[in-house]
């Protein structure tokens, strides 16, 4: 009975060696991967349902740009847009602006106007709705931007 115990808890001891070793392995594999750069996500246009604002799907823009167009587009015909948040940190304070249609607000337009050259912006909860009445999300439904520096 005592070798059936002593058995018992070697065999236990050893398996618990094993599972911490591998453990500690997949997190390494894990951390190997976060140093590696990510890759941009690049859209299909042909298969995704994708939206822009003035003609990018996000990175960066030219202040002098950024109200050359007073709506999101998409990609694809036979879609609306039919509501989207702007969203965007100024100081400490997130402000949030929302949209019925595809068309920036008179309050939107002042905001980008007012950003600064490094400041993020994004395009959230951007819905769609496709022929027929059906509400969809694209495939993309964000659109993160900031407002490019000026080379000098």
């Amino acid at each position: 009975m005592r070798k059936f115990f002593i058995t018992s808890a070697i065999l236990i001891f050893g398996i618990g060696i094993v599972v911490a070793q591998n453990n500690n392995t997949s997190g390494n594999q894990g951390n190997q991967n976060n140093n590696q750069p990510q890759k941009t996500i690049q859209p299909d246009m042909n298969k995704d349902t994708v939206v822009f604002f003035q003609g990018r799907y996000g990175g960066p823009i030219k202040s002098a740009d950024i109200l050359k167009e007073d709506s999101l587009t998409m990609n694809k015909v036979g879609f609306q847009i039919v509501g989207f948040t702007l969203v965007f940190r100024k100081d400490t304070t997130l402000n949030k602006y929302d949209s019925k249609n595809n068309k920036l607000s008179s309050e939107m337009k002042t905001a980008l106007k007012d950003l600064k050259p490094g400041q993020n912006f994004s395009f959230v909860n951007i819905r769609i709705m496709a022929k027929g009445g059906k509400a969809l999300k694209p495939t993309y439904d964000k659109i993160d931007m900031f407002i490019e520096r000026e080379k000098q």
